[in-house]
Parts: C-alpha cells; structure tokens; sequence
C-alpha cells in the first residue's frame, strides 16, 4: 500500500468518523427534543389530574357542608315550631292573667 493510499484511507475513515459524529449530535438532540416534549406533557397531564382532584374534593366537601347546614336547619325548625306551639298553648292563659290584673 502506497503513501497516497494510505491517507485516502485514512481522510476516508475520517470522514466517516465525522458523519458518524453528526449523525449521533443530531440523534441527541432528537433524543433531548423528544424527552423535553414528553417531560412537558407529563406535567401538563399532572396538572389537569390535580386540577381534577381539587375539583372533586371541593365538590364532596361542598356536598358534606350541605349536609350539615341542612341538618342545622332541620334542627332550627323544629326548635322553631316547638316553641311557636308552646307560645299558642300558652297564649290564652298569658291573655286571661293580663285581663285579670286590669279586672282586679
């Protein structure tokens, strides 16, 4: 083998050695590309499953919270109406004492 030949081979297995560098920077930054959009979908996904879980815990404390002021409620109106009726019960005798004291 000849000196030329010699450094055609070897400005051949150069080349080739660089293309193989490009080739691999351009499959990095492909790999990188890729990994970056994927690391965004994954957080956006995230986001909307915490947004989805906020959601439903404030729905079921909002429905608990109902609950609770309903039951309030329901107390206050029977307490309500228990003494509305004692007030109506006692009403006549509350009426006949004032009338007594004027008559006496």
């Amino acid at each position: 083998m000849s000196k030329n030949d010699v450094l055609k081979a070897i400005r051949e297995a150069e080349s080739e050695a660089q293309n193989i560098l490009d080739e691999a920077g351009k499959e990095a930054s492909s790999i990188v590309s890729t990994a970056r959009s994927d690391a965004s979908e994954i957080v956006a996904k995230g986001r909307v499953q915490a947004e989805a879980g906020a959601q439903e815990l404030i729905s079921s404390a909002r429905k608990e919270a109902e609950k609770k002021a309903q039951k309030t409620r329901n107390s206050g109106q029977k307490d309500l109406d228990k003494i509305r009726s004692e007030g109506e019960a006692n009403r006549k005798t509350a009426v006949d004492a004032i009338i007594n004291s004027f008559v006496e």
